[in-house]
């Protein structure tokens, strides 16, 4: 039984894991992606790093900063977001698919996550700016600055017509475009 557990050691391991711990093991993954794919949003876009949300993400991120071998922190930041989402893919589909294929579905997933960021904080900014505009608590001023920083280029192209700003609708539909090509570009490599 060893000499088989060696030869097929992730299967041997995986295996004699219990499924919930693997559950349990691939949902902890997914939350420290999510983590680390908020820190990407934050730094792409600039935002303010007084907020206090973007201070615990900042100082959650600094001793990993310091083993960084990338000079742009971006980098560093995307890869690891990936390498979560691919050891969790692993996990669970590594009988199904092969290492490189799990890779790219990670890579993707990461990029598709980082718009669907953005996509909740062009909704969310939308809702506060009819139900509670100008609210100084720091996380709907977050909300309200990753959807501004992310329109800003948008609004260069689609100006306001009559005091209707419509970025926030073009935006929401480039997103939406955006998730169908990574979804027709993974049923591609699958």
């Amino acid at each position: 039984e060893i000499a088989s557990c060696l030869v097929g050691s992730e299967m041997c391991i995986r295996d004699r894991m219990n499924p919930n711990i693997i559950e349990l093991l691939n949902m902890a993954l997914g939350v420290a992606s999510y983590a680390f794919v908020i820190l990407f949003v934050f730094n792409i876009l600039k935002v303010d790093y007084f907020n206090p949300i973007v201070k615990r993400f900042i100082a959650f991120y600094k001793p990993i900063s310091k083993i960084s071998i990338f000079s742009n922190q971006l980098y560093m930041i995307f890869i690891i977001a990936s390498f979560l989402n691919f050891i969790s893919l692993y996990l669970v589909y590594s009988i199904q698919y092969d290492e490189v294929i799990l890779g790219f579905i990670a890579i993707a997933e990461t990029i598709n996550t980082i718009f669907r960021i953005i996509f909740f904080a062009l909704i969310g900014s939308v809702i506060l700016s009819w139900v509670s505009p100008g609210n100084s608590h720091p996380f709907f001023q977050l909300v309200e600055e990753i959807s501004s920083k992310a329109l800003e280029p948008i609004r260069r192209f689609v100006p306001a017509f009559g005091g209707l700003d419509f970025s926030p609708l073009v935006a929401l539909i480039l997103i939406r475009q955006i998730e169908i090509l990574l979804a027709s570009f993974l049923r591609f490599i699958i």
